[in-house]
């Protein structure tokens, strides 16, 4: 039924990954090197005229794997009659969001540190990815945790 706590986490992760991309997860401040705030889907100068420009293919993988961690979420919640593709797809997801935490917090800040010069100032959105990690997971648990109810349920007829 669509009514069970795991929907529920499964609905805040979903939240938490849309989130993802309106919140920066990062600040680049310094006087001589210029400003400039990391997103998902950009790294945006607040300068008029940015001493560093990137395309949008720079970041493309990290918005890739947060729309897909987003639209797999939205498919699990809907598949709570098969809860063992649900339990193989929220695995999968958790996966996607362990890469995506590696990517960012790994591979872009020490890059666009080294574009810049500039030491982050991390930003509410960094948190946002592990947050929907710990969503997932307590998701996971639960929906195990239906599943042996189902299978001991079965063993008494």
């Amino acid at each position: 039924m669509i009514q069970r706590i795991q929907t529920i986490f499964l609905v805040l992760a979903v939240i938490s990954g849309a989130l993802l991309f309106y919140f920066p997860l990062a600040e680049y401040y310094h006087e001589l090197y210029g400003n400039y705030k990391f997103f998902v889907t950009e790294l945006k100068s607040m300068d008029p005229d940015p001493k560093i420009t990137t395309s949008i293919w720079f970041t493309s993988p990290l918005w890739l794997i947060a729309g897909a961690s987003i639209i797999l979420t939205l498919i699990s919640i809907f598949l709570y009659k098969n809860r063992l593709t649900q339990l193989r797809l929220v695995a999968f997801n958790i996966l996607l969001n362990i890469g995506l935490v590696v990517l960012v917090f790994i591979i872009y800040s020490s890059k666009i540190t080294e574009l810049t010069q500039i030491e982050p100032a991390y930003q509410i959105g960094i948190f946002l990815p592990l947050i929907s990690l710990v969503f997932l997971i307590l998701a996971n648990r639960f929906i195990r945790k239906d599943e042996a109810l189902v299978k001991a349920a079965d063993r008494l007829r």
